[in-house]
């Protein structure tokens, strides 16, 4: 089996994660409406339906956060491949693939969810008319809504080390 170092998935799951953390900050700072369809059930019925602008935005918004998330996991498999002098076993590129997806995962649950949106609550994250809202302190909901993640990560681990793992050989 291919060499599958810790780092490799530290640095290039750090480097996946800023990106969209990058893409997700700068779109709050412009049109925080654009995330309303992720914010507690309270917050979403309180603040209403989105505006067709923010349709069209939110549309934007997933063209570069896809590249960037599943780019960077293919990419990822990539340079595995070339440290490991041009081998990559399906299980190896399935573990980087799915270990890149979890890092994510992680990251975006603990960091952006609890810590910045639930704990510090920076003030161009709440939806106008809905402040003081108990869904901006419900950390319960953001782990709700992310468990399931878990395993629908699987398939695009799948689909991924498929695309980057070198074929059987005789």
């Amino acid at each position: 089996m291919a060499y599958l170092p810790p780092n490799r998935l530290l640095k290039d799951g750090t480097a996946i994660s800023v990106s969209l953390t990058a893409v997700i900050f700068g779109t709050l700072y412009l049109n925080p409406e654009i995330w309303v369809h992720d914010a507690p059930p309270d917050i979403r019925e309180k603040f209403g339906s989105k505006s067709e602008k923010a349709k069209r935005q939110t549309l934007f918004v997933a063209l570069p956060f896809f590249l960037i998330l599943f780019g960077g996991v293919i990419r990822s498999n990539i340079l595995l491949k070339r440290q490991n002098e041009g081998e990559l076993p399906f299980k190896t590129a399935f573990l980087n693939a799915y270990g890149l997806f979890l890092y994510f995962w992680l990251f975006d649950l603990v960091i952006l969810d609890w810590l910045i949106f639930v704990t510090i609550k920076p003030k161009f994250l709440i939806f106008p008319g809905t402040e003081g809202m108990a869904g901006y302190d419900d950390y319960g909901f953001h782990l709700k809504t992310a468990l399931p993640a878990l395993p629908l990560a699987i398939l695009p681990a799948f689909f991924i080390a498929m695309l980057t793992a070198n074929p059987k050989r005789s």
